[in-house]
């Protein structure tokens, strides 16, 4: 459950709630603590409350009153993103959670996709993909060697996890799977969200390159990095959809990612 609340005495908060033995209530608990330790400047909702009420974990935000960001070819918003994600990557160096897990122990887990599709492809795989699954199996780890640091990293950035205030603010909202990793990482996987607003590969690619982030990550890195997002979302669209109305969106939403990474991938073999 999520909903925006208005106070009585007009202020605006945003509340999660969730049975506390449903599976992803741990992702709550995440949110709680990067709220509550998070610099009070950083573009990101503030603790107001947490607890437990009725088996219910419940966690209150600060509101952030905005619109989601338009990442479309043209739109300002991708400049701003660009600056915003740098500001925060400054506000959460060192990383301002003590117990926290790293890049490696959050991401590397769910970013493959491509090593166990070779062992049984799937019929609908592009000619490209198929052609070259050796060498995407073999690259979709590389990036982990170079995931260490001391940046508290979002792990999720695309255009729905982001909005813009009245006074035109960034703010990156939903801290679900925050980990402790290298400053690159936020930075590097805006890249196939702007492919999927309407950039080209190489476009998008210099966009996201203007961060100072971006430019601090080798390029085997990013080759590592892009090809374990293609595979994942490649993988992932592929399942069956979870129950309801949402899993069929879900679906479609990896589907058009997994095509976006993979172009990014083609991009950048020059292929």
């Amino acid at each position: 459950m999520a909903s925006l609340l208005t106070t009585t005495s007009g202020r605006s908060l945003f509340c999660k709630a969730m049975p506390e033995d449903h599976p992803l209530c741990a992702t709550l608990d995440a949110e709680a603590a990067v709220a509550a330790s998070a610099p009070a400047d950083a573009a990101l909702p503030r603790l107001v409350w947490e607890g437990r009420e009725s088996g219910w974990r419940v966690v209150v935000f600060s509101a952030v009153r905005g619109r989601h960001v338009d990442l479309a070819p043209g739109s300002g918003d991708v400049a701003a993103v660009i600056s915003a994600l740098d500001a925060l990557a400054g506000d959460l160096t060192p990383c301002p959670l003590i117990s926290v897990p790293t890049a490696g122990e959050v991401l590397a887990p769910v970013l493959h996709g491509w090593s166990s599709m070779k062992k049984q492809p799937p019929q609908e795989l592009t000619p490209w993909a198929l052609d070259n699954l050796e060498r995407l199996s073999s690259l979709e780890k590389g990036w982990t060697d170079h995931a260490d640091g001391d940046t508290l990293t979002h792990g999720d950035v695309r255009a729905d996890q982001l909005l813009i205030d009245a006074r035109e603010r960034v703010w990156l909202v939903d801290w679900a799977h925050p980990c402790r990793g290298a400053a690159w990482i936020d930075a590097v996987e805006l890249v196939p969200h702007l492919v999927m607003a309407g950039h080209t590969p190489e476009v998008a690619e210099k966009k996201a390159a203007g961060s100072a982030r971006f430019a601090s990550a080798p390029g085997s890195a990013v080759d590592s990095f892009a090809v374990a997002a293609a595979g994942y979302w490649t993988r992932a669209c592929r399942q069956a959809p979870p129950p309801g109305p949402g899993g069929v969106r879900l679906r479609a939403f990896q589907a058009r990612a997994a095509d976006a990474a993979l172009a990014w991938v083609r991009y950048r073999f020059r292929e």
